[in-house]
């Protein structure tokens, strides 16, 4: 009874020894970190923004024209290439990997404009995922006729909020409702414009895709008409090139926003690309 008592014994410690050093097999494991929710795959669509931003300490340069010829000038403008060529320069730095600031310019005035752009809430769901963000901005036009470059009427401000999602992966969805005070900035009243911007992008495969915008001003100032854009995108390591048809020539947001002078249903539009290169150091 005694040996039977002592094997018993030893038996038990063996066990209390060998689950100690198992360790952690019975403690909850550490959920995995999902990664961010990604939509759209670049910052932004041909005028539009997107909720996408970029990880802390990147940059993000951009280069867009915008031919002033439309395709309707037929060939005495080569079908709208023999400019001259409206151009934007931006340069972005992520602060964070929730926001990054940009600061760009237009040769449109020399508009300067300076951005913000914050995600505010992202949601996952297996059919409707939602990626939310906001953009601030102003814009300096430094270059008015009949103004000095510091006139108080030189200046715009813009406020966006940016709604996303996609449906089969495939499918990505913007809807981007924007303010612009004083979008008119030779009318002798101030004047604001307030927009909801619709975009959408299709994959066809992981590096391109097709997409469309449509502009429309819901109350106050607009341009003769509602801005409207289409094209492709190529996306290979880090660059994105848009290929873009819209009838505004413009490129700046307190620009675009504001609407466009020619006529989508007419024809006349202008030819135009946008580079964005991924800087990471």
């Amino acid at each position: 009874m005694t040996r039977i008592l002592i094997a018993t014994v030893f038996l038990m410690l063996c066990s209390a020894a060998t689950a100690q050093d198992g360790g952690s097999s019975w403690q909850r494991s550490e959920p995995a970190e999902l990664p961010p929710l990604q939509l759209f795959h670049s910052t932004h669509g041909a005028n539009l923004p997107t909720a996408e931003v970029l990880q802390q300490g990147n940059f993000e340069f951009e280069i867009s024209h915008r031919f002033v010829p439309t395709i309707s000038d037929g060939s005495a403008s080569l079908w709208g290439f023999d400019g001259p060529v409206n151009i934007r320069l931006a340069l972005g730095y992520a602060y964070s990997d929730e926001g990054y600031v940009t600061l760009g310019r237009s040769n449109v005035q020399d508009n300067l404009d300076l951005q913000i752009k914050q995600q505010l809430f992202s949601y996952r769901h297996e059919v409707f995922p939602l990626l939310v963000a906001a953009r601030l901005g102003g814009a300096w036009n430094t270059e008015v006729p009949g103004r000095d470059a510091g006139d108080a009427d030189n200046f715009q401000y813009y406020a966006q909020l940016i709604f996303n999602t996609m449906y089969a992966e495939r499918f990505a969805l913007g809807i981007v409702p924007s303010y612009v005070e004083n979008s008119h900035i030779t009318c002798p009243e101030r004047q604001y414009s307030f927009v909801v911007g619709l975009h959408a992008q299709y994959y066809i495969t992981d590096v391109f895709n097709v997409l469309a915008e449509w502009i429309p001003t819901v109350s106050g100032w607009r341009g003769t008409h509602n801005t409207v854009a289409m094209g492709i995108e190529l996306e290979t390591g880090g660059h994105f090139f848009k290929i873009i048809l819209s009838n505004n020539d413009l490129l700046n947001p307190a620009q675009v926003l504001a609407g466009a002078g020619n006529s989508f249903n007419d024809g006349d539009l202008h030819i135009g690309f946008n580079i964005t290169r991924l800087l990471a150091f």
